[in-house]
């Protein structure tokens, strides 16, 4: 320990001594150590902490697997008779339930409060082991028709209801309907854990009743998918079995079910975790992998100043030496010397992290599940630490070892004591690594930055600019169908009187939204069974709506007034929806018929209108086929209303606000977005990605200019006097630069080279595991020219700096340079 801490003291010392140096290596650690801390507390966060809830590792996700083509199969949300008939006979789960996304309306308060909310089964607060704060859970008997009760989350419970104890057992009213409080969740509980989150559950009690004598409850309908399922295994139970359970299970089902269950021969079934991340994953590897090289550039930097301060110091190690210290003890100094630079750099990274982690969670706030609770904690900060002393290693062994084997005899042929060639050799391998790992990192970070700009070139088949969005509920209890109906034809009508407003319609779901409707339907006159019933995506439109996006048509009409609930059904589709299913044909007046209805058997459709293709789902995803269905011939409850206008669309949202208010004081509005801030989170995270990958690639092209810029001017130091003797015998300043920079770009060179190669590898790679490449090859030429120039024009300036300054050297001085 007393050796220790002299070797401490003596090694602040030294440090002292050279204020720029320990300056420099600080500073280039802690941008290295920081970027590193930042992106580690994001991947924690996001990948390695468990689920907030108990043996979190039990909860398994489990949907449908769709088979659109034989072996091909997709995820595909569950109906509720396939989850009674999962939940029955499943044996490796201790529990399982299921939800789906909802939203209601509380009255009864000062102003109508629009809540976002979850429809449950009875047991899923218990599959999650989270019992609630105050009152209790659901019981299987509150799934019944005609059983209305609600859990409230703590913050709605504390901002609505004011922490009231007395809430439990009291009613409230949601959409026009009474439901009874029977329970409170603890504070911070909520499921699921993407997307906004629910501020109150309720049962599908009121989903298992039938308002139409001809329409069955939605509790009933196999082929109506909308649930996700999570359930616990069983302890000592292996997901492997579990997965194998539930897919025998569904191709019994898909024998039994055939016209609803056929193309749904299996079941998806993954950790919660492992749902909740998503795609996520490789994008977040492949940002820590980024920092992980930028901190190998920043150590090599360092330990490049540090060969250079181990030259200069090379008298006193040879005294040390002569005088019998062993080289153990030479190593040990220079590695605790290391060490007080790696922590003091770990020590400055901390704030540097904490102000990165605020702009990347500003940055991706709304879409990175779990970016919020990203933090600073026990687990990030022992990474700090470990990366610290591992850094040290890194950077300060190499040096180290070289200094503990000074050749006394080499020291005396040193005017300076420069370590000789050997040293600039390894200084020189170092900056060619350098440039290998900036080279390689420019090039991804080059195509993600071009793949993304690719992703906003995309046509998303309207126009998306002076475009309002906003939401309200009908309750179905206050408005019938056609009274609904009426209500959205009466507010459009006054919508488009508003100054400012060009045209308005209303559409569900709305595009590039985040939702889609996906329907089977017949083609008249080529029928097929109904288990191999062909499907697209479907959207309710109320006339105009195609005017209002600016979706161009290509044959036939629009809806009108005329086509209302006492006409001839009709239909519009896509194109694609016309070249896939009437090849080499005229689409128009041909007759589908979806599977979908209000009351009794489905209507048969005429089409008579083909319409563009529009990217509804997402930019980078495949068109795909679509029909549009007017809203006075199909109820799907709740719409959109679209706006377009002449002016700022958020300048509109008070007039709009009062005009419902003044239709419905119940009707509280939510979701008032532009198309064009749904078109921004629809590129949220590949932006976030581009920006963050362009910026730790650039922090790598500037500490290895750097680097190289560090190892010229220490040789054009150590060649101070041959520069003095070549301009003495006749060298032009002109030759002195080229001389230095012949030998600066020959490293530059090699390391382009090698680079390439590295380059060429990482694309591929990133382009197959995790496919974040959309429109460009990893091979671009381009992208690889322009990286190449961009690193050959900053390593030449770091070269002509040291040369320029070479050739100004005074021969007289020079000569006599010692």
């Amino acid at each position: 320990m007393t050796t220790l801490l002299q070797d401490l003291r003596y090694g602040l010392r030294m440090l002292r001594k050279s204020p720029a140096f320990t300056t420099i290596a600080l500073l280039t650690l802690a941008l290295g150590i920081g970027a590193n801390t930042a992106i580690f507390s994001i991947v924690n966060a996001v990948l390695l902490k468990p689920l907030p809830f108990p043996e979190s590792d039990r909860l398994t996700f489990l949907t449908s697997a769709f088979e659109r083509q034989p072996g091909v199969a997709q995820p595909f949300s569950v109906s509720y008779p396939d989850f009674f008939d999962w939940r029955a006979q499943a044996k490796s789960f201790t529990g399982m339930a299921s939800s789906h996304g909802d939203s209601f309306t509380l009255n009864g308060l000062d102003q109508p409060l629009h809540v976002t909310a979850s429809t449950v089964s009875a047991d899923f607060f218990s599959v999650l082991g989270v019992p609630p704060f105050l009152g209790r859970g659901f019981t299987r008997d509150e799934e019944k028709p005609g059983t209305r009760v609600v859990v409230l989350s703590h913050e709605l419970w504390q901002s609505v209801f004011h922490g009231d104890r007395s809430i439990i057992g009291r009613a409230i009213t949601m959409d026009k309907q009474s439901y009874t409080v029977v329970g409170v969740m603890p504070p911070k509980f909520t499921f699921p854990l993407d997307g906004d989150p629910p501020r109150l559950w309720r049962t599908f009690g009121p989903e298992a009743e039938s308002t139409d004598p001809k329409e069955p409850a939605g509790t009933t309908q196999r082929g109506a998918h909308y649930l996700e399922v999570v359930a616990r295994l069983k302890p000592g139970v292996p997901i492997e079995q579990a997965r194998e359970e539930m897919n025998l299970m569904a191709r019994a089902m898909a024998k039994q079910y055939p016209d609803t269950n056929k193309k749904f021969p299996s079941v998806l079934l993954i950790t919660e975790l492992e749902h909740l991340v998503g795609n996520t994953r490789p994008r977040l590897i492949l940002l820590l992998v980024f920092v992980g090289v930028v901190l190998l550039i920043a150590s090599l930097n360092v330990a490049n100043l540090l060969l250079v301060r181990a030259s200069k110091r090379g008298r006193e190690i040879a005294v040390r030496a002569a005088l019998g210290a062993k080289q153990m003890r030479v190593i040990r100094q220079m590695l605790t010397e290391s060490m007080v630079l790696a922590i003091g750099g770990a020590i400055l990274a901390i704030p540097i992290a904490l102000w990165a982690l605020k702009i990347f969670i500003k940055l991706n706030a709304e879409n990175l599940p779990r970016l919020q609770s990203a933090e600073l904690d026990g687990t990030v900060l022992g990474f700090t630490a470990i990366i610290a002393v591992v850094t040290s290693i890194v950077f300060g062994l190499v040096p180290a070892l070289r200094a503990a084997k000074p050749n006394l005899t080499e020291f005396l042929k040193e005017r300076r004591g420069g370590g000789g060639s050997s040293n600039q050799r390894l200084r020189s391998a170092l900056i060619v690594v350098e440039t290998t790992f900036g080279l390689a990192l420019l090039v991804v970070a080059g195509l993600l930055l071009k793949s993304f700009h690719r992703l906003l070139e995309v046509d998303p088949g309207l126009n998306p600019r002076s475009v309002l969005t906003l939401t309200f509920d009908l309750p179905e209890k206050k408005y019938s169908e056609q009274q609904q109906v009426d209500f959205y034809r009466q507010l459009l009508s006054r919508a488009e009187a508003l100054p400012g407003v060009v045209s308005a319609a209303a559409v569900t779901p709305l595009p590039l939204s985040g939702g889609n409707a996906i329907i089977t339907f017949q083609i008249d006159g080529h029928p097929v069974p109904k288990s191999e019933e062909p499907s697209a995506d479907i959207k309710v439109i109320s006339p105009n709506y195609f005017r209002t996006f600016s979706i161009p048509f290509k044959s036939g009409r629009d809806f009108n007034d005329h086509d209302d609930s006492k006409s001839p059904g009709v239909v519009i589709v896509n194109e694609e929806f016309a070249r896939r299913y009437f090849p080499n044909e005229n689409g128009l007046g041909k007759r589908i018929t979806p599977g979908a209805s209000n009351h009794g058997d489905p209507q048969t459709r005429e089409i008579v209108g083909i319409v563009g293709n529009v990217k509804s789902r997402k930019l980078d995803s495949e068109t795909v086929a679509e029909y549009y269905i007017p809203d006075s011939q199909l109820n799907f409850g709740s719409m959109t209303v679209v706006l377009r206008t002449s002016v700022d669309p958020h300048s509109l949202t008070s007039a709009v606000r009062n005009m419902v208010s003044s239709m419905d004081p119940d009707l509280p509005l939510y979701d008032i977005k532009t198309m064009e801030e749904y078109l921004a989170i629809a590129v949220a995270t590949p932006r976030f990605h581009a920006i963050l990958l362009e910026a730790f690639a650039g922090l790598a092209l500037l500490l290895t200019g750097i680097g190289l810029y560090g190892v010229i001017a220490y040789a054009v130091a150590q060649r101070t006097h041959e520069i003095g003797v070549r301009i003495t015998l006749g060298a032009t300043r002109a030759n002195v630069v080229q001389m230095v920079l012949k030998s600066g770009l020959r490293l530059t060179a090699i390391g382009v080279g090698a680079g390439v190669v590295l380059s060429l590898v990482a694309a591929r790679y990133v382009s197959s595991v995790s496919s974040l490449l959309f429109g460009v090859k990893p091979t671009d030429v381009l992208t690889f020219a322009v990286v190449i120039v961009i690193v050959t024009l900053v390593s030449l300036l770091a070269c002509y700096i040291p040369a320029y300054r070479a050739s100004k050297v005074d021969p007289m001085v020079a000569l006599r340079y010692e």
